[in-house]
């Protein structure tokens, strides 16, 4: 789990809106693919999940993941 801190000093606030975007499905993962996968980079090793389980495994994955984070943050 990743804390308020961490996000916030990882993304900007305006990086922190889209995320927000994001999560409620109103901004497609896309936009932000790359940043968000750095940010998880230490919890999933991005080229062994795509090889296991397929892109579309990890995005659900670690959008799950930055949900979660965001709403015990309490950013959401």
């Amino acid at each position: 789990m990743k804390t308020t801190k961490e996000i916030k000093d990882h993304f900007s606030k305006d990086e922190i809106k889209i995320l927000i975007e994001i999560i409620r499905g109103r901004q497609d993962f896309d936009v932000m693919e790359t940043a968000i996968k750095d940010f998880y980079s230490d919890e999933f090793n991005v080229e062994l999940n795509l090889s296991d389980k397929g892109e579309e495994w990890l995005r659900e994955n670690i959008l799950e993941k930055l949900e979660f984070d965001f709403e015990m943050g309490g950013l959401i």
